[in-house]
Order: structure tokens, then sequence, then C-alpha cells
């Protein structure tokens, strides 16, 4: 692991009740993130879709919600017990949201494709996680993951979605696009280490731009349309075209 040593008299803390948390505002960013995670995962249970595409958004949601409050949590605010292995639990469980976001475009994707087309990239998300999980185990090395997060989420589910929209024009897909500009901004701003100071960081910044890109995510899967052999519309989209 990258273990780095860090003196964390230096960081920005706050005491409460005795107790110091470390970076409270990236605490609070990632938590903010962890609510929105939340309320879509509840607010997509309740349309009550069994279809797997939509199950598996709809623990995307749920997965991304554990990652966002351990690497909150742990992995920022109480850095100084846990140490970098603090981040690890989160690191898989983002690992996991991101395959299943994935999984559940190929099934946006698959009924347009040839049969074989569909189970390649079925059988290919299956491979990439394991070999995703197994460089993390044996590297601990936060690069992995994001590397894993920009194929799954910036290449993949990206590019199955550009080809779903010009063959359908998916409103669902459109959310997406919007969810991927905002995450490479997230990436960006965090690559770049763009501050206003260490109440409001980078972390803090690029937070705020995963949160929205949250939210789009939201809202896509929402307005997803599966064209199986039973075409699943979301209510909206049907009372639109009445």
């Amino acid at each position: 692991m990258n273990d780095v040593v860090i003196d964390f008299s230096k960081v920005h803390q706050i005491q409460v009740f005795g107790i110091t948390i470390l970076e409270p505002s990236t605490v609070l960013s990632s938590l903010a993130m962890t609510a929105i995670c939340i309320y879509a995962f509840i607010h997509l249970n309740k349309l009550g879709r069994a279809h797997r595409m939509y199950k598996q958004i709809q623990y995307f949601f749920l997965f991304m919600a554990i990652a966002t409050a351990i690497g909150g949590v742990l992995g920022h605010g109480f850095l100084y017990l846990t140490g970098q292995k603090g981040k690890i639990p989160g690191w898989f469980a983002s690992m996991i949201a991101v395959a299943l976001f994935e999984r559940a475009a190929i099934w946006h994707i698959k009924p347009l494709l040839q049969k074989r087309n569909g189970l390649i990239l079925g059988w290919l998300n299956y491979i990439e996680l394991t070999v995703f999980f197994i460089l993390t185990f044996i590297t601990l090395n936060f690069l992995i993951v994001e590397i894993h997060a920009f194929y799954g989420l910036f290449l993949m589910l990206f590019l199955i979605e550009i080809y779903v929209y010009r063959k359908k024009k998916d409103p669902g897909s459109v959310n997406i696009f919007i969810a991927t500009f905002m995450g490479a901004l997230a990436a960006g701003l965090h690559a770049l280490k763009f501050s206003f100071g260490p109440w409001f960081n980078y972390n803090d910044i690029s937070h705020i731009a995963m949160a929205a890109s949250i939210w789009y995510y939201y809202k896509g899967a929402r307005h997803m349309t599966y064209y199986g052999e039973e075409k699943i519309i979301p209510e909206k989209i049907i009372q639109e075209e009445d």
C-alpha cells in the first residue's frame, strides 16, 4: 500500500465531544453524496420495477452510498485511527457500484445487439470486475480504483448509451451524458487540486460535481426504457406520449 506519513496536526480538524474529526468539510461533502444515493435508492425502489436492468441501477446507488459514507468517515474523518486501510472497504464498494451500473447499461443495449455480442459484453463485465478486484487487492493502490471507474463509467457506460441514444433517442441516455460530463469535471478539479483553502478544498469541490453527477444518474435511471420483448417504458414517458 502507498503508506504516506501524514502529520495529522497540520490537517484541518474539529473536536466534537472530545472526538477529533479530520477534514470535516470533506466528511460533510462525502455524506451529501451518500444522502443523494440513499434518496435515489429509496425512490427507485418505490417505482417497483422488477427487471434486472432497473434493479442493478438501483443497487448501484446502494453500493455508492456505502462507498461515499465509508470514504468520508473512515477515509477522511478518522484517517488517523484507520490509516490508509480504512479506505479499502469504500474502494471495493465503489467498484461494485460501477460494475452494477455498467451491467445495467449492458441490459439496456442487449435488445439492440445480436445475442452473441450481448453475451460477450456480459462476460466482459464479470471478467473486468474480477481483474480490477485482484489488482486492487494486490497493489492496494487507489489508482486502480480510478482506472476502473474511468473504464466502467466513462468508456463502457457512456459509449453504450451513445449507441442506445443513436438508435432510440432514449431520454435516460441524455441524463447519463450530463452525469458523465459532471463526473469528468469532478475528476479534472480533483486532479488539478483546485481549492479555496483547507476548509473548502479540491476534495469538497470535486464532491459537489460528483453529487451532481449522481443526481443525473438517478434521473437517467428513472427515464431509461428497456427495449426487450416486453418493452418497459417509464410511466412519465407514457404520460407524455398520451
